[in-house]
């Protein structure tokens, strides 16, 4: 399986997700959207980055 980087997203952002082991969408789309935001750092604008750069590749959030 491919595995495809993280968009360009903000720095706390990128750090909240480096902090959960998040390095690819795929690992990102594992997560619901209520999990990304409770990581410290990481806000609505980074669903907004994550959900585009999802939906080019046919994934979504998890529920």
């Amino acid at each position: 399986m491919t595995s495809h980087p993280l968009p360009k997203i903000s720095a706390p952002a990128a750090r909240a997700l480096e902090g959960a082991g998040i390095a690819t969408l795929e690992q990102a789309a594992e997560y619901s959207e209520a999990g990304l935001l409770a990581l410290h750092g990481f806000g609505p604008s980074g669903i907004v980055i994550l959900r585009a750069a999802l939906t080019e590749l046919g994934l979504e959030l998890a529920d």
